[in-house]
């Protein structure tokens, strides 16, 4: 459809030209400029009454663009702005703030020398008890090893010296069964 008209303005506009060509030839006038006149007039209502909704609707979408462009660019300016200032401060308060974290440091490495220092001590410590606990059951282990030998070897050489005389043998014997009477 839009073809068509296109078309049709076009064949107006040679039409018109062609006409004027022709009246070229001839003396000019004001009345050769009728023709003309209306076609252009005809083209210019034509191209206003097809044009004007799309070249509207595209003004104010264009229009509607520069505005949320227009708020975005100033709400980031506004954050910029903000930023900077936000950094001036802490720019301006730098020494300050090298000073703070140098202080820190320095009780930071103060704090976990103790705490080192203490955790060390304990474990010096624990580690020392277990020592003398582990030494104390290995001496007691020892001693009884040593007693039960001793007991051991006592009883062994008594049952020797009794198995060695008969008369011992018969002395044991009595005591014995009168202790379990």
């Amino acid at each position: 459809m839009k073809a068509k008209a296109l078309y049709s303005f076009m064949f107006l506009a040679f039409a018109a030209t062609a006409f004027a060509e022709e009246a070229a030839h001839a003396e000019p006038s004001i009345k050769e400029l009728i023709y003309p006149a209306i076609n252009f007039i005809v083209l210019v209502g034509f191209l206003v009454w097809k044009l004007k909704k799309p070249m509207n609707e595209m003004f104010n979408k264009k229009a509607t663009d520069v505005e949320t462009l227009m708020a975005s660019a100033a709400q980031k300016n506004k954050d910029a702005e903000a930023r900077l200032q936000a950094l001036s401060v802490k720019m301006a308060n730098l020494p300050v703030e090298l000073s703070n974290i140098k202080k820190d440091y320095e009780h930071d490495v103060a704090a976990f020398t103790q705490s080192q220092g203490q955790e060390t001590q304990s474990t010096i410590t624990r580690t020392q008890k277990d020592l003398e606990s582990k030494l104390d059951g290995e001496k007691n282990e020892l001693v009884l090893t040593l007693n039960e030998d001793l007991l051991s070897s006592v009883i062994a050489k008594t049952q020797q010296t009794i198995n060695a005389s008969g008369d011992m043998k018969k002395r044991a014997t009595s005591n014995i069964v009168s202790e379990l009477r």
